[in-house]
């Protein structure tokens, strides 16, 4: 499977997760609004009634873009939301589908290690055709066993932002200003860059522990991967991060402040502007119009729909209070995510 199509199935999966105690308390009303009525329990029948026609059309509105629910049925479960017995119908299509989804894109991600766990003892046991090329296979082998880690376990880090910069190509990047004390050679070779979105230019690093070490060229062609390869793998592990614990969460207050924030782990939330399927599927009911986006560093990523102009406002006031010398900063120029391309926001 495509890593883009495991990557979609494992966010509308997280993504349903969060609706899902809805659901459930959808489900409870529905069956408490029948109870009442069958036993003319008055009360418990308008609680029922009620609790369930707000929470069913709520929960299903939610789920209906991960979901790729119809209209064709979404709108004939709204209407049965507002019916005791028929209210029954959306909570239990929402449990029932959601469990199928779930079910997919656990198969999938199996079926994706176990290709990515034969690709890798395939890559290291390659049987020679000659004795001399035997030596030659078991010295690469020995190479790549003494790294002390892979690439393939990279993720990605933001490293510029800037418009017109294309999609695929690998950027070449230049330090003008080292640090007091530090000489770079001319000829030195940094990390891969690649330019993604025509907006971002992606570096890939891995997890040493105390601190993260970006992935050297020489790392990347032991791992077998190209750049696009690379790149994508990263993406994939990137959406492992998101679907793991405690996974993606939206924070904010929408009575408090007119944008919303992802926590990730304190790394990689302005990354997650790198996954099209959080954008145009689960994020979508957040950000009808559109969405804004703040990532003034690389921990920090906050939102908006593109129609609200107090939450623009509010955007730009948190990413001017990152400044641009902070540890981690990233920019403080907005973007705008429409019709599934990045740009920055001149709005």
């Amino acid at each position: 499977m495509p890593h883009d199509t495991l990557d979609d199935l494992l966010l509308r999966d997280a993504h349903i997760q969060t609706v899902k105690p809805m659901l459930w308390a959808s489900l409870a009303l529905a069956v408490a609004g029948l109870v009442g009525l069958l036993f003319k329990a008055m009360p418990l029948t308008i609680v029922g009634w009620i609790g369930s026609w707000l929470a069913g059309p709520t929960a299903l509105s939610r789920l209906a873009p991960a979901l790729g629910t119809s209209p064709l049925l979404k709108y004939p479960l709204f209407l049965g939301c507002a019916m005791p017995g028929l209210s029954l119908a959306a909570p239990v299509y929402g449990l029932l589908a959601s469990r199928s989804l779930q079910q997919t894109a656990q198969q999938a991600l199996r079926q994706h290690e176990a290709r990515e766990r034969r690709r890798e003892r395939e890559a290291r046991v390659q049987p020679p055709p000659a004795a001399a090329a035997s030596a030659a296979a078991s010295d690469a082998a020995s190479a790549a066993a003494a790294a002390p880690r892979s690439a393939v376990e990279a993720l990605p880090v933001l490293r510029l932002v800037a418009a017109g910069i294309g999609d695929g190509a690998e950027l070449q990047l230049r330090i003008k200003n080292p640090p007091p004390g530090m000489t770079v050679p001319a000829d030195a070779e940094l990390p891969p860059v690649r330019a993604s979105h025509d907006v971002f230019g992606v570096g890939y690093h891995l997890d040493a522990g105390s601190h993260w070490v970006s992935v050297s060229r020489q790392e990347m062609k032991e791992a077998g991967l190209s750049l696009d390869q690379l790149h994508q793998r990263s993406l994939a592990n990137l959406t492992k991060l998101v679907k793991g614990k405690p996974g993606l969460r939206v924070i904010g207050d929408p009575e408090q402040a007119s944008y919303r924030g992802l926590l990730l782990d304190g790394d990689h939330e302005a990354c997650l502007v790198l996954l099209d399927a959080l954008w145009d599927q689960v994020l979508k009911p957040h950000t009808p119009n559109g969405a804004v986006v703040a990532i003034p560093s690389r921990d920090v990523l906050a939102f908006c729909d593109a129609h609200s102009k107090e939450g623009i406002a509010q955007l730009r006031e948190a990413a001017a209070r990152i400044k641009p010398d902070a540890r981690g900063a990233l920019s403080q120029q907005l973007l705008l995510r429409r019709q599934g391309r990045w740009e920055l926001f001149k709005g």
